[in-house]
């Protein structure tokens, strides 16, 4: 049997919609790339993040490419739990927060087709202490949901962090005063 190789693909544009405010994300921080943003291939994922002005959540434009395939022609479960957790945890940090997820739970509620555009939004439940809960969910334009998800993530003290609190402040920094990053 001959097996094709597939030529790199093109990942389509993920423009915010109006009242968006994208959040800059450097590209790399500590000692190596992040897992979901420091993707640089051109076939798993492509991820463009933003900040909705008029409740401040957090909304994600991604796309699923060929190498996040799961059953044939649907995305692989656990890449959508990937995006949720960022997502969610993104939500949490936002919010001036140095947490890390201790549970996460992710409901499919249906089959993803490889290279859809979906959205992805993440907020923050409520906060107990040291305890935040996030929820998070992925839908296409149309409005059909593919996965929701809950997660715990506990508040760490910022000293853990290093580095990270200095890229979390400028990505912060970005959504000051920055009309410009409408998309």
């Amino acid at each position: 049997m001959e097996i094709k190789k597939i030529d790199a693909i093109d990942p389509p544009e993920l423009p915010g919609e109006e009242g968006w405010t994208e959040l800059k994300i450097p590209d790399s921080y500590g000692k190596g790339r992040a897992f979901i943003t420091g993707d640089k291939t051109a076939d798993r994922i492509k991820v463009r993040y933003f900040q909705k002005q008029s409740d401040k959540s957090f909304v994600a434009r991604v796309w699923f490419g060929p190498a996040t395939e799961g059953p044939a022609g649907f995305v692989h479960g656990g890449s959508m739990a990937s995006i949720l957790d960022e997502a969610m945890g993104a939500s949490v940090w936002l919010l001036g927060f140095t947490a890390v997820a201790a549970r996460i739970s992710v409901d499919y509620r249906n089959m993803l087709v490889l290279g859809t555009i979906t959205t992805v939004e993440a907020k923050v439940l409520s906060v107990n202490g040291r305890k935040i809960v996030s929820a998070g969910k992925i839908y296409d334009k149309a409005g059909a949901v593919y996965s929701e998800s809950e997660g715990l993530y506990i508040n760490l003290p910022a000293a853990r962090f290093g580095k990270m609190i200095h890229y979390r402040d400028e990505v912060k920094k970005s959504l000051s005063g920055t009309d410009n990053n409408e998309q």
